[in-house]
């Protein structure tokens, strides 16, 4: 099987759009072996050659491969934002009998798409319903069934919000099943969002939530699918992704826009695009090399002297660039060896040649922080962020910023924010872990220490996120002091356990 499952992996690429990652291989090799079994297949190139040729037998395959693992009122920031500030402004711009359009791409087995109208009627009321239309749509012709169906096992209830009782009728087998006002709320319709072009049902969308699916697409699938999906969103519509995934599709098509520390898409009526966020030479101008009019000959014996040949435009704004940067590398080293005041000096001076140096400003915030000089950085981090709405250092600085003044539940939202831009950013969840170890959440900080400890023995420490950052200490004793942590949750748990 090893040597034929890439052609396999390749031809559900080119179908589906799914990748497979080295833990996901396995769970293909079984699914293929399982239905060459089932049609006592003689070879991989036979089965191979059906599923070219048969759509059917591609679709059940998908079913096996394709992992359903959902629940409801999965990140319920998500249902909050959508019942307080969303739906209230996409129901203010519908007129007379027109229906808010909501979309679940990728619903799985509908779990999602039913929150939705859950959550809006506990907002809203029953009557909700006249004003949404709800849609999912999945490729999972198998998940797509057992949504319609609406009945749930207990994986699918994890929340303890009671609520979810006024919801659901007991069924056989301890499974339960919706009550009537949702089954008939929602419609599902199979569908591949590789599809161009969409149909007319998947047009002129309000609000999507599409979270939880990219994770099974290449790169450049995610990127496609993000556009089409972008396309068939209405000015100033809404597109919800989770938490994971949010920052990745930040590729210019839709505006992030951040509402507490959710962030969602926005499709603006017209997008404006700023290009402070790319590098500024120096000087955007340079003074035109003058040349005089004709004149006529004249004699003289005095000799005409020869004009100075002008350096080029592009030779002058290079060599801006380099001076930028030999200061920038300057101060840097400076900082390394903590000799802060000619850190500030250098970069002043760099910051009047390229007032848009974005490394520069978080350079000088970092030694401003560590000389308490917690407002000035704080101005250097608001220079940053003017210049870049989302750079990942302007988060992680105003989060230190933060945490040192014991402004705690906004460093939450910065580092959260960080993680939104960068969720492997180690620095950020050791940050996490330590305000929830102080505030008392136990099982938050050890979940945030076990994803650091996973993230240094991967790749060190190098990729903490920012210009400057001192450490005195090496990995191996980063990595022991969050083991060590962790230890000590443990056995808080154990005796709160205990004592209970």
């Amino acid at each position: 099987m090893e040597l034929t499952l890439e052609a396999f992996k390749s031809l559900i690429k080119d179908r589906c759009g799914f990748t497979f990652r080295n833990d996901s291989s396995y769970t293909l090799e079984v699914s293929l072996q399982k239905r060459m079994s089932d049609l006592k297949a003689a070879s991989n190139e036979i089965y191979l050659q059906m599923l070219r040729n048969d759509q059917e037998e591609m679709d059940r395959l998908i079913e096996l491969i394709t992992i359903n693992e959902t629940y409801f009122l999965r990140e319920p920031r998500h249902f909050k934002l959508l019942v307080d500030t969303v739906m209230p402004e996409m129901l203010d711009r519908k007129r007379g009998s027109e229906k808010v359009r909501i979309l679940s791409a990728g619903c799985s087995t509908g779990e999602e798409a039913y929150s939705i109208l859950l959550a809006l009627t506990e907002k809203y009321g029953m009557g909700i319903r006249n004003r949404v239309s709800i849609i999912g749509v999945d490729i999972d012709r198998n998940a797509i069934r057992m949504a319609q169906e609406g009945i749930f096992g207990n994986k699918s209830f994890r929340s303890d919000d009671a609520l979810l009782k006024k919801y659901v009728v007991h069924a056989k087998d301890k499974r339960f099943e919706l009550v009537p006002y949702l089954k008939e709320g929602v419609e599902f319709q199979v569908f591949n969002l590789l599809t161009h072009p969409y149909p007319d049902f998947l047009k002129n969308i309000d609000i999507i939530f599409y979270r939880n699916v990219s994770i099974y697409f290449a790169g450049e699938v995610q990127k496609l699918i993000f556009q089409r999906l972008s396309e068939i969103l209405n000015p100033e519509g809404f597109l919800f992704l989770s938490s994971a995934e949010t920052y990745f599709h930040n590729i210019g098509i839709l505006f992030l826009k951040e509402y507490g520390d959710v962030f969602v898409y926005k499709k603006k009526v017209e997008m404006e695009f700023d290009d402070r966020r790319k590098y500024h030479p120096a000087s955007k101008t340079i003074p035109p090399i003058s040349t005089p009019p004709f004149a006529p000959r004249v004699k003289s014996a005095i000799p005409t002297p020869v004009a100075a040949v002008q350096p080029s435009a592009k030779y002058v704004e290079k060599r801006a660039r380099q001076d930028v940067r030999e200061l920038f590398d300057e101060a840097l080293a400076c900082a390394m060896r903590k000799e802060y005041a000619p850190v500030i000096e250098k970069v002043d001076a760099l910051l009047e040649k390229d007032p848009a140096f974005i490394k520069a400003y978080s350079l000088k915030a970092s030694v401003l922080i560590n000389r308490q000089e917690l407002d000035a950085a704080r101005e250097m981090c608001r220079r940053i962020m003017a210049l870049d709405e989302w750079n990942l250092e302007g988060y992680l600085l105003l989060g230190i910023i933060a945490k040192v003044e014991d402004k705690m539940d906004e460093a939450l939202a910065k580092f959260k924010g960080a993680l939104y831009i960068r969720s492997s950013c180690w620095l950020a969840h050791f940050y996490l872990a330590d305000i929830y170890f102080a505030q008392g959440d136990h099982s938050g900080a050890y979940g945030e220490y076990g994803v650091a400890v996973r993230l240094l023995e991967k790749h060190g420490m190098e990729d903490h996120g920012l210009t400057y950052f001192p450490l005195s200490f090496p990995v191996d004793q980063l990595i022991h002091l969050c083991r060590h942590n962790m230890d000590k949750l443990r056995r808080m748990a154990g005796k709160a356990v205990h004592s209970a």
